[in-house]
């Protein structure tokens, strides 16, 4: 065994193990007075998380003519030899240059902590010796600490990441190399968040293709992540309507029967059938849309049988409908006036789209803009015109804004806060409380009731496109990523699910044929472009 403590006493001192070479007496002047070990008794560590060396000819050269000059951290190994924990790229090309020692710095306290070791890998400083570490790297080394056995806080207060920067690490440090590699081989400038993304996701195959698609093509990946966490949410929401209904009795297929009639073109007595009122007719049944799960809609399976008549054909025979009436459905209540612009599959993808980007936004605004000190130059410059301009988001809700739940959810404190901060906050934190009211302004003007269709071209919104376009490109300036659905608003061109690679990521069965629109999709009938049926629409 080696006796460190006389070693790390006597930096003169030659480490011997067993068998090991004579050092030469002609070391480098620089390493001399450096613990000389020799270079076959040093062992790189097995969990060393550099995947490429970097040797350069250059720093390969300059290893052959002036020996390795900064000391290398190793520490005691298993099997009573030297582990490497810090230094690795010298100790490769003090190889490949052939010199027969390498100075040394023993860590005698390391040799039991594993955790450390990877600690000490990662806090190497960048310089002519060692080579920054890449972000694969860097989670593999965060990552290999943590299953050590350090903790989240001993790893933030020995690296100096942020506790964010920690967990997120963490997470990605979850993923499998497989897709690890597949990621960095894609793009490689992907980061940190990303690897965290596929994490949430690798157990789940077509997801994971998914993300990996945007990883290629350099899509935002967190709007994305979310497109999936929403279509997640509608599918189990989906389950839960179709048992309610199996449960009540309704028979559920996946499209209008033979023969089946749907509730809005039949009456009964002269009434108008309904869910409700239909709900103990033997041929009762519904069918969900493919592009609409969460809005069942309903039809008989034998209007004739069941004594029911086309609505269409009492109001032809009182004269109150011909059959040039365009507004008039079809025998299988499939409607023949044209689809509405963009189309019902378009509208039904823009409006998830659209939800998803704003839930990211959200997040981005309390968790990147809102904890920040100060604001830059750019945030003046926009509230100074917003203030002069007064659009129609601020002269409606900026009154209010402070009072909005929505206020605190994204400033992440209530305006009683806001106001004590401003009698001690520094002036440039100032700007940011001014900047709030008018964010949540915004906010509330374009994700709230109709606001939801400030994407599109064809309705009205509080914000009108034009403002709002104005408001994402500003966000844009200061760091958030816009999803493809708000660039569109904000380059004031009309969103279009279909324009790939940079268009939105969609599932297949958000997809928009481009020789398709709802005009040719008769089996379903009519619903609200503004809908947004919620866990209510069977009942």
């Amino acid at each position: 065994m080696h006796d460190l403590t006389e070693l790390a006493a006597d930096p003169t001192a030659v480490a011997q193990p067993v068998g090991s070479a004579q050092p030469s007496p002609d070391a480098a002047g620089a390493a001399r007075s450096r613990l000389m070990i020799a270079v076959s008794d040093l062992a790189a560590h097995p969990g060393n998380v550099r995947e490429d060396p970097n040797l350069t000819e250059e720093f390969v050269a300059s290893i052959a003519a002036e020996g390795v000059r900064i000391p290398l951290l190793i520490t005691t190994g298993p099997d009573d030899g030297w582990r490497v924990i810090e230094g690795h790229r010298r100790l490769a090309a003090a190889v490949r240059a052939g010199l027969a020692e390498a100075p040394c710095d023993i860590d005698p306290d390391r040799g039991d902590d594993e955790a450390g070791q990877y600690l000490d890998m990662l806090l190497a400083n960048s310089d002519s010796y060692r080579a920054n570490y890449t972000v694969l790297e860097e989670t593999a080394a965060l990552f290999a600490a943590h299953e050590a056995g350090a903790s989240r806080t001993r790893i933030r207060k020995a690296t100096g990441r942020t506790a964010a920067h920690v967990k997120t690490a963490l997470a990605a440090g979850q993923l499998s190399a497989e897709t690890t590699a597949r990621a960095a081989q894609l793009n490689s400038e992907v980061t940190l968040e990303d690897l965290a993304l596929l994490a949430e996701f690798q157990t789940d195959e077509a997801a994971t293709e998914r993300l990996l698609a945007c990883v290629e093509h350099g899509y935002a990946l967190e709007h994305a992540a979310e497109r999936i966490r929403q279509d997640r949410a509608e599918a189990a929401e989906h389950a839960r309507l179709r048992a309610v209904l199996e449960a009540a009795g309704v028979q559920i297929t996946d499209g209008l029967p033979a023969g089946a009639a749907w509730l809005t073109s039949l009456s009964h007595d002269g009434d108008e059938l309904t869910p409700d009122s239909h709900a103990a007719c033997p041929g009762h049944g519904a069918t969900f849309p493919q592009w609409n799960p969460l809005n069942p809609s309903y039809y008989c399976t034998s209007p004739a049988d069941h004594g029911h008549i086309s609505r269409w054909t009492l109001l032809a025979a009182s004269g109150s409908g011909t059959d040039s009436d365009h507004s008039r459905p079809s025998e299988t209540g499939g409607r023949t006036d044209p689809a509405p612009d963009p189309g019902r599959r378009l509208v039904v993808a823009g409006n998830k789209a659209w939800q998803a980007a704003a839930g990211v936004r959200h997040r981005w605004l309390a968790a990147s803009l809102f904890p920040r000190r100060s604001v830059p130059r750019e945030a003046h410059v926009f509230l100074a015109r917003q203030l002069l301009a007064m659009s129609d988001p601020l002269r409606s809700g900026l009154a209010t804004a402070a009072t909005k739940p929505l206020f605190a959810k994204l400033t992440g404190h209530d305006t009683e806060h806001w106001q004590q901060e401003c009698a001690t906050a520094a002036t440039a934190r100032l700007s940011l409380t001014m900047l709030a009211p008018v964010i949540t302004a915004y906010e509330q003007a374009m994700t709230e009731g109709e606001g939801r269709n400030t994407w599109r071209t064809d309705r009205y919104s509080p914000c009108p496109r034009r403002d709002a376009g104005t408001y994402l490109t500003f966000l844009a300036s200061i760091g958030y990523q816009l999803s493809d659905i708000e660039q569109a608003v904000a380059d004031g061109v009309p969103w279009n699910a279909g324009d790939p690679p940079s268009g939105d990521i969609l599932s297949a069965d958000d997809s928009v044929p481009g020789s398709q629109d709802a005009s040719e999709t008769p089996n379903h009938e009519p619903v609200s472009d503004n809908e947004d049926p919620g866990p209510d629409a069977a009942s």
